[in-house]
């Protein structure tokens, strides 16, 4: 007779969303001692998932749900599963830090815990490929994944197949042990008395075949058990343990049913079969239909502002890194506070304590880095008599990438144009958004460089007037060309009509061919720089809006800058577009003063490509979805911007966790990168197969589902910058690692202040 091996994971986490700290005592009496009765009452065997801070915060609670979990495991009835200290989403989350939160220090958990490493539930089911190589590197040999997202990207049979499968990209690969999202669905409506226990037996039952084979019993949280949880839709009337000793106790009747511990599929059922599951159009698998990752990046209750927090952090823990050699290759504490501010449960149904404690612990911790990097700083000003020193922390060279500097003066110290004098030389500059006192001395100024500075290291910059008059003369304009650049703008919404990198190709990068003079709102053709958005009761606006395209300040050597200024029903809109002289590369500026807008999606639209300009064979888009850059053919149709369904408004995201995503061939295309520290945003994409209409790049600072809780008042700045490339696209990455670090400037001069 064959038989039907059970197994399941129960993902228990203290920090979910919605359970108030105060319910903490309750959650484990109620939800996780019931499965803990189970498994030493009934022949019933199971996998529980803690994080670190959840078992640490059990293990302050109730010290004897930790003993009792200890003698199971020890009988060999149940088994503990670690993927991580926090419960994160990782495909949103840089390299670094996933790095730390899967690095688990077992030691003084072996203390208290027999455990394996060997098994990882991978956080909310989020998955990609990037993430691969990390578990490897923190001896995970197996994760469990959902089979109906993963079946999306692979050809399936048509009957669900559970037998674990390895999976694999590039040079690494892991096996998987497959959750279902359909079985673990099943389980909870059964436990909610919503069908009866001998169709949910039947259910099982049907999974069984002539051969040996397995089946996902149970793969989600713990908090179901006479717990009202409103996410879940479970009213939590006490039932429900009931019921599931009742499954269980008819389980027991059937030979055919055995239940095993998950770490023993792979010796039961060894991997015959290696697979890709991560593609074009699902290059992120996420959980189910409304748990689409862009639900942790831009939902929730104002994600985007969490998230950009988070990068802050992050960037900063990079700088000091930098700064203070002795805090490399060891464990930094910084990250560690930062993993758990990157929860993933601060960003969905979050409860009023949950989320105020966050931003306590967010603002605490950017506050710290601060104060270390002012300090680290210090000592490269001592004895220094300059009027600014530029340090570069990047452990590259800074390879003249542009930047700007913002400059305040005190009254009556610069009372004329100036020039920026280095190692005795003058170096080339431009004075932007000049601003003066009364009395027409320089109040302050945007300064523009382009520095040449070796890694770890810093150059002297010294301001010396000269009588040469400030040019402030601007001019109506709407097209620029330089020797690397030509764009033009529409007088509508100042959008991009035509962007050409000469150096790279003649070919047009972007090439809008729709009349200007359309002002209706259509989301499925918005054109490059175009802003489209929703509000919470299904207004929508555009920025498609009559306006004066002005070139400031032709005589310009680094940059040429093109503005407008829009208003409309919801924000007041200043579009400012630089083009560089030296560098195929244009940035892109929106400054928005909202009045009092609530949105429910908010996107923009920065390039539209034509297919045709690219080789088929060699057509890709390139990011980092949480680990190392990725490239996938554009060989199939994606349509993230597409609604899941009237609820949600995505199918999904990239993650561009290194801040970047990269469209072309071989030989040419786009890489656009955008700071998330300034304002989180993350890139969807539009391509039909067919190429009748253009591959879209689309960046995302607010999308809806029912988490959505976004309220925006005031002035909120987000830049995206345009490179062009042939074959250099190691290289761009490089330039793009450099610019979301960035450089640190002080001044000793009393009369100047720098702000960074």
């Amino acid at each position: 007779m064959s038989k039907l091996f059970l197994y399941s994971i129960f993902h228990g986490n203290l920090n979910y969303s919605s359970i108030p700290e105060e319910s903490f005592h309750e959650i484990i009496d109620s939800c996780y001692w019931p499965v803990l009765a189970a498994i030493k009452n009934f022949n019933f065997k199971s996998g529980i998932e803690f994080s670190i801070n959840t078992l640490n915060k059990i293990s302050e609670i109730d010290p004897l749900f930790i003993n009792e979990l200890s003698n199971l495991i020890k009988q060999k009835k149940c088994e503990l599963i670690f993927s991580g200290k926090e419960q994160i989403v990782s495909p949103l989350i840089p390299k670094e830090i996933n790095d730390e939160n899967f690095s688990i220090d077992f030691k003084e958990i072996e203390k208290k815990i027999p455990i394996k490493k060997q098994i990882a539930y991978v956080h909310e089911q989020i998955f990609s490929n990037g993430l691969i190589p990390l578990y490897l590197k923190s001896k995970f040999k197996n994760i469990m994944l959902i089979y109906e997202t993963a079946s999306l990207t692979y050809k399936s049979d048509k009957n669900p197949n559970f037998l674990p499968i390895t999976i694999k990209s590039k040079k690494d690969e892991i096996n998987v042990i497959w959750n279902s999202r359909y079985a673990y669905q099943k389980f909870q409506a059964y436990l909610a008395g919503k069908i009866n226990k001998n169709n949910y037996l039947n259910f099982i039952l049907k999974n069984k075949k002539s051969k040996d084979t397995c089946f996902p019993f149970y793969g989600s949280d713990l908090e179901i058990f006479g717990y009202k949880n409103p996410v879940l839709g479970l009213k939590g009337h006490g039932e429900e343990t009931k019921r599931f000793n009742d499954i269980l106790m008819e389980i027991q009747k059937h030979d055919e049913l055995e239940f095993v511990l998950p770490s023993n599929l792979m010796r039961i059922f060894p991997p015959h079969r290696k697979i890709e599951i991560c593609s074009t159009k699902y290059p992120i698998l996420g959980k189910k239909e409304e748990s689409v990752v862009t639900r942790w990046a831009v939902c929730g209750r104002d994600n985007s502002k969490s998230n950009s927090l988070c990068y802050q952090a992050f960037k900063k823990i990079k700088t000091l890194q930098h700064l203070q050699t002795e805090r490399q290759n060891r464990k930094d504490p910084y990250l560690l506070e930062l993993v758990d501010c990157w929860g993933s449960d601060y960003r969905t149904h979050t409860e009023e304590k949950k989320f105020h404690n966050f931003h306590k612990n967010i603002n605490m911790l950017n506050h710290e880095l601060d104060k270390k990097i002012n300090s680290s700083m210090s000592g490269f000003l001592k004895n220094k008599k300059l009027d600014l020193v530029i340090y570069n922390s990047n452990r590259t060279n800074w390879k003249q990438t542009p930047v700007e500097i913002k400059l305040h003066f005190k009254p009556k110290f610069m009372t004329n144009n100036f020039e920026v004098h280095s190692f005795g030389k003058v170096i080339n500059s431009q004075l932007e958004d000049i601003k003066f006192y009364k009395d027409g001395c320089i109040r302050s100024v945007t300064l523009v460089i382009a520095p040449i500075i070796s890694k770890n290291s810093e150059i002297g910059i010294t301001l010396v007037e000269n009588s040469t008059k400030l040019d402030l003369e601007n001019h109506p304009q709407n097209f620029v060309k330089t020797n690397n650049v030509e764009i033009s703008l529409s007088k509508t919404g100042g959008m991009i009509n035509s962007l050409k990198f000469p150096s790279i190709s003649e070919k047009p990068i972007i090439n809008t061919t729709k009349s200007s003079t359309n002002k209706k709102i259509d989301v499925d053709n918005l054109r490059p720089g175009q802003i489209f958005t929703r509000d919470k009761i299904g207004n929508e606006f555009s920025d498609l809006i009559n306006t004066k395209i002005i070139l400031e300040n032709n005589s310009q050597t680094i940059r040429k800058k093109l503005t407008c200024n829009l208003v409309s029903p919801f924000a007041d809109i200043k579009k400012i577009f630089y083009v560089y002289n030296n560098i195929p590369q244009i940035d892109l500026k929106y400054i928005f003063t909202f009045r009092d807008y609530r949105p429910s999606i908010f996107r923009i639209d920065l390039a539209n490509l034509n297919s045709k300009n690219f080789d088929c064979n060699s057509f890709s888009y390139s990011t980092n979805n949480g680990g190392n850059l990725e490239s996938f053919m554009l060989n199939e149709s994606v349509l993230q911007d597409k609604p899941t369904n009237p609820i949600i408004s995505t199918t999904g995201c990239l993650g561009s966790t290194n801040c970047l995503v990269d469209i072309g061939d071989r030989n040419y295309g786009i890489t656009i990168f955008t700071d998330k520290a300034l304002w989180y945003s993350v890139p969807m994409i539009n391509f039909k197969k067919s190429g009748k209409l253009p591959l879209r790049i689309i960046s995302s600072v607010c999308e809806h589902d029912d988490t959505t809780m976004t309220w925006w008042k005031g002035r909120k700045e987000i830049s995206f910058n345009i490179l062009g490339r042939n074959k250099n696209l190691d290289q761009i990455q490089k330039t793009c690692e450099n610019m979301f670090i960035g450089l640190i400037y002080k001044s000793n001069n009393p009369n100047i202040i720098v702000k960074n």
